[in-house]
């Protein structure tokens, strides 16, 4: 078993766009995508609607979303048991 050399930490972001605040339709709606915090609908009508959700979010750096080791050629390494056991225990109590 290969060695760690690398440990990454991933933590995410959340934006969220409230459809029905935003008075759309889902039947009405073809394709989205979501790009630099724009979300573009396109409608079944031919419309287009653009909502930039921008804004500066506070992350959360208590514990990261998920945790992974790398050896020198960044090839996974298998995390200890004790830190797959943690964080279990982590996702039951909701942290």
């Amino acid at each position: 078993m290969s060695k760690p050399r690398y440990i990454e930490a991933q933590y995410t972001q959340v934006l969220q766009y409230d459809l029905k605040d935003l008075g759309i339709d889902w039947d009405d709606v073809v394709d989205y995508d979501v790009k630099w915090t724009t979300l573009t609908i396109y409608l079944k009508n031919g419309e287009e609607i653009e909502v930039n959700n921008y804004h500066e979010c506070d992350t959360d750096w208590k514990w990261a979303n998920k945790v992974q080791a790398y050896d020198e050629n960044f090839k996974k390494v298998e995390l200890l048991e004790a830190e797959i056991e943690a964080y279990k225990r982590f996702e039951q109590q909701g942290l």
